[in-house]
């Protein structure tokens, strides 16, 4: 669902010369999965999609395996703003699974940085 949200606003992010970019903590074949599931496939995203089954950016970043969701554990949805030097400008670690930043708080949070 966010991935949606984050698409039908890709305009105004690359107005604010913005990359985003999706990591999926999975593999090929069931991000694909996936994308189907939720009724689109990877061509639809207009964006890049990082897959991390190795789950190498996600600890990285500090969020693999930290929600149990459903029967597993997987990794905490997050979303990060890093600035072009590479500084992280913004980080939220969802502490449930819909707990997102929208796309619209976002773009005022990139405004700002400018």
């Amino acid at each position: 669902m966010q991935l949606g949200q984050l698409r039908s606003k890709l305009k105004q992010f690359s107005d604010l010369n913005t990359v985003l970019l999706a990591v999926d903590p999975h593999d090929g074949v069931s991000a694909r999965y996936l994308l189907k599931e939720a009724g689109a496939t990877t061509d639809d995203l207009d964006f890049s999609l990082l897959l991390d089954p190795a789950f190498v950016a996600s600890s990285q970043y500090g969020v693999s395996f930290q929600m149990r969701i459903h029967t597993e554990w997987s990794n905490r949805p997050a979303t990060f703003v890093i600035d072009k030097s590479g500084i992280l400008r913004f980080a939220q670690r969802a502490e449930t699974f819909n707990d997102r930043p929208s796309p619209d708080q976002l773009i005022e949070l990139i405004r700002g940085l400018e």
